[in-house]
């Protein structure tokens, strides 16, 4: 009965590491006419969740494009302001993740990424005959909590770019009130210089 007890407790244990991911989060800017590459060492059998938004610059839009280590592309998208795309490496080795904003000649750009690198699949861990229906939901709860961690990290790149949308539109609000105040500052002593001077000159008259 004992050793059984421990192969269990072996099978739980390594289960629950299926809940530690690897996540690495990224604010890059994006010149015109360039693009940026970050490379990422992934094994075989890993879930691999790459989430991004541009939260400064131009009209907001970026292009991706991610390669295995053969040179396969595995995801490529045009002008896009943000997503999220998910995939299971086929392969170990260097995983690209280029942006590019050639599509620009001028405007730099500003993205917000993250990627999420999750544990290899734990199939030896323990054949499928010894996994118990308990140790099976643990599984799929482990393979749950991934799924709302990855989701939380987009929400946070999400919320993000947002913020500084809010504090870009207050800070040109802010600028335009000031500017209007100046105007109707500077109108006012034109007024009160053209009346002045009109008088003057009647009574000179």
């Amino acid at each position: 009965m004992a050793p059984k007890c421990g192969a269990s407790l072996l099978v739980l244990f390594g289960l629950c590491f299926l809940t530690n991911s690897l996540t690495n989060a990224f604010l890059i800017n994006v010149d015109a006419t360039k693009e940026e590459c970050y490379y990422e060492d992934i094994p075989q059998g890993a879930p691999v969740n790459v989430m991004f938004q541009v939260t400064a610059g131009g009209f907001l839009d970026i292009d991706l494009r991610i390669q295995a280590p053969d040179h396969r592309v595995i995801y490529e998208g045009t002008r896009e302001s943000e997503g999220k795309y998910t995939f299971n490496t086929y392969t170990t080795g260097i995983y690209s993740f280029c942006f590019s904003n050639r599509m620009s000649t001028l405007t730099p750009k500003t993205v917000s990424f993250l990627v999420n690198v999750g544990e290899s699949t734990g199939k030896d861990l323990a054949k499928k005959d010894d996994i118990t229906p308990l140790e099976q939901s643990i599984t799929q709860l482990a393979e749950g909590v991934n799924a709302i961690q990855a989701e939380q990290d987009y929400m946070r790149i999400r919320e993000m770019a947002h913020r500084n949308t809010t504090e870009s539109t207050n800070a040109r609000v802010m600028w335009w009130s000031i500017f209007e105040a100046l105007m109707l500052v500077a109108m006012s002593i034109w007024q009160v210089y053209y009346l002045r001077r009109f008088f003057e000159v009647k009574r000179a008259v």
